[in-house]
């Protein structure tokens, strides 16, 4: 079994990965070293002689195909210097690798040699032209090339205006199924058709009126296409498998009346489903904060619980052929994740990693689960990380989700350490997923559509309040935390109440008309979350921004955000940071150079450290010696003059 292991490399402040095989017999240990410094799209030959990946090599640029030998222990290179590469495959009988790249058109190329490459000017001409992580996008498009390993020979199979998605190929390797976007630039999105290329001539043929996306693709044992996808892009939608069965172009949805999301990797390093000896389909959803795996047949019909848990959290599933044998990556709430396995003929995994051994030393407090009904609405659910006993007076913190389409989860992970700092300084923890977050429906997720801001502080508030009263919170004494779409809710929260003691906004929005106009996402994701564009509907824009409420803010503020965020910009917390400080508010602005969105989870490791420790650090200062304030329940909450048209359900896009 080949496994990715992501380390800190600290004398380097970055983040490395190591590609290790192990054997699945072996009881948990440390596995054979095969590369340091970067793995992905890990895949065996099927003779098993071969394990192909994709890699960094030393003084090469790009991404290289490599291939290590089991009989030699020796790593091999395929083909070096490609861009935007994934969706490494074999074929059936072991005789090519199929991978996507970006295709070196005659600019890009002319670009690579001249030493002006930098300077030279960029012409837009269409939406999605960066993206977080990478900057400005590469013109090149996306497409589809096989390799053969005894000679190094490369092809191009696909060629044309458009980018290829999730490639598989069939069981007589003569046919790749793959999704077709014509779509310009990064687009998160990307409305694509289902396709099916004859690799010996490179005859293409559309196979699904579709439109919706592909995010992964497959094939039955007997030689039908399934899909991952959504029917309809964009946040906040459910994703599903779906069955073309040759006779009709009409795909079959396979999981037609289960209300949860279908988890899928867009990169292939994981499929999102597999087809077991009994003929049924395994496949992972959300549930609640977990992700649970399911079985159901090719024909739909009910649903049925495979590997569930309280706090189980699979992050990553995988089969030998013909699923002889079947791997998870588990975590739940002592474990942060590690390999198990289970051979075809028993019902039992047996764990064959055992990635983080620190954590049997720690005190880990689990999660708890906590629920609250509001009248007239949906039940909230989240998790209570518990620091005191309760009716013991002590700080709390509404620690909020990003997304706003995620949802907060039961498992231990090391990305929250501060949680667990604060935890053993008495604090309780409050990890609530409002309407919006992922797993608990689509109807759920899809509530806030519309009314963003304002569907997310009823539900804060009524938690706020229920905690309260029953002694699990105490007023004057709670703060407010969160990145992303947290950082959104932060600002919200802090300019609409006063009921929160701090704030700390992380890769926050304060303003979604200047998001929309500037984010990698902004054209696509911020109209699907309000409704519609800036210019057709100013006053929702202005009405969700949390600037236009920044005068109520009396909480001390923390912002913290990365310089280098294409998603939301820096310019959304440099224009909190001018509003609140221009009130004189207390308020300090930390900016993380060559930050990315992401910098507190894969930035620079003393970037991620300084983030967890200037969270307790302002925790402590601002809430900690606070005094409670006596308040009755229906205390606090500012109304801000809430536009009309906002009060109702979410818009249909």
């Amino acid at each position: 079994m080949a496994i990715t292991v992501r380390g800190a490399d600290e004398s380097k402040d970055r983040w490395t990965s190591s590609l290790i095989v192990k054997s699945t017999a072996d009881e948990a240990g440390e596995g054979e070293l095969v590369a340091r410094g970067g793995a992905d799209a890990l895949c065996w030959s099927p003779d098993g002689e071969w394990l192909a990946h994709l890699g960094k090599e030393d003084g090469e640029p790009g991404t290289s195909v490599l291939v290590w030998s089991a009989t030699t222990r020796t790593v091999r290179s395929l083909v070096r210097g490609l861009r935007a590469a994934s969706h490494l495959m074999w074929s059936p009988d072991g005789g090519e690798l199929a991978f996507v790249a970006a295709a070196e058109d005659a600019e890009a190329g002319e670009a690579g040699v001249d030493v002006r490459a930098k300077s030279r000017p960029r012409v837009i001409k269409d939406l999605g032209y960066k993206m977080d992580g990478v900057g400005l996008v590469p013109p090149a498009r996306r497409h589809l090339h096989v390799v053969k390993p005894d000679t190094g020979e490369v092809r191009q199979l696909t060629r044309g205006d458009f980018d290829v998605y999730a490639p598989a190929w069939s069981p007589d390797g003569r046919t790749v199924s793959l999704g077709l976007s014509r779509a310009a630039g990064h687009v998160p999105w990307p409305l694509a058709d289902v396709y099916l290329l004859r690799t010996a001539d490179g005859d293409i043929r559309q196979v699904c009126d579709w439109g919706g996306t592909v995010v992964w693709t497959g094939w039955t044992p007997d030689g039908q296409v399934v899909f991952a996808g959504q029917r309809w892009a964009g946040p906040c939608r459910r994703g599903s498998l779906f069955h073309l069965d040759g006779r009709s172009k009409e795909p079959v949805d396979i999981l037609a009346g289960f209300d949860r999301r279908l988890v899928a990797s867009a990169r292939g390093a994981a499929p999102a489903a597999v087809f077991l000896g009994t003929g049924e389909i395994l496949f992972c959803a959300r549930e609640a904060g977990c992700t649970w795996a399911y079985t159901v047949s090719l024909a739909g019909g009910p649903v049925t619980p495979w590997f569930t848990g309280k706090s189980t959290v699979i992050q990553g599933l995988s089969a030998s052929a013909e699923a002889a044998s079947l791997a998870l990556v588990i975590s739940d709430a002592e474990t942060a994740g590690d390999v198990y396995v289970m051979k075809g003929d028993t019902t039992e995994f047996r764990r064959i990693t055992h990635l983080n051994r620190w954590a049997d030393r720690a005190a880990i407090t689990p999660a708890e689960d906590i629920r609250f009904s509001p009248p007239g609405r949906a039940e909230l659910h989240g998790y209570l990380l518990r620091g005191r006993a309760e009716g013991t007076e002590g700080p709390t913190l509404f620690d909020i989700h990003s997304g706003p389409d995620f949802a907060w989860r039961p498992n231990f992970s090391p990305r929250y350490l501060y949680q667990q700092v604060l935890v053993d300084r008495g604090w309780n923890i409050l990890l609530l997923n409002p309407r919006g977050s992922d797993g608990y429906g689509e109807e759920f997720m899809r509530s806030l559509v519309g009314r963003l801001g304002f569907s997310e502080e009823e539900d804060f508030l009524f938690a706020l309040d229920s905690m309260v009263r029953d002694g699990l919170a105490y007023e004057g004494k709670v703060a407010v935390m969160g990145y992303s779409h947290g950082g959104f809710m932060t600002n919200w929260l802090t300019s609409r109440t006063d009921r929160f003691a701090a704030g700390i906004s992380v890769a926050g929005v304060s303003n979604w008309t200047s998001l929309y106009g500037t984010s990698s996402l902004g054209a696509t994701t911020t109209p699907a979350l309000l409704g519609g564009t800036p210019r057709e509907l100013p006053e929702r824009y202005a009405a969700s921004s949390p600037l236009t409420y920044a005068s109520g803010v009396e909480a001390p503020t923390l912002l913290m955000h990365g310089e280098s965020d294409l998603m939301n910009p820096i310019g959304q917390s440099e224009e909190w940071f001018t509003a609140l400080r221009g009130a004189d508010r207390t308020v300090e602005f930390v900016r993380y150079p060559g930050g990315r969105h992401l910098f507190m989870h894969n930035g620079a490791i003393s970037q991620q450290e300084d983030y967890g420790r200037r969270i307790v650090r302002w925790l402590t200062e601002h809430v900690e010696g606070r005094s409670t304030q006596a308040r009755g329940e229906a205390a606090g909450t500012r109304a801000r003059g809430e536009m009309a048209g906002t009060q109702g359900q979410g818009d249909s896009l």
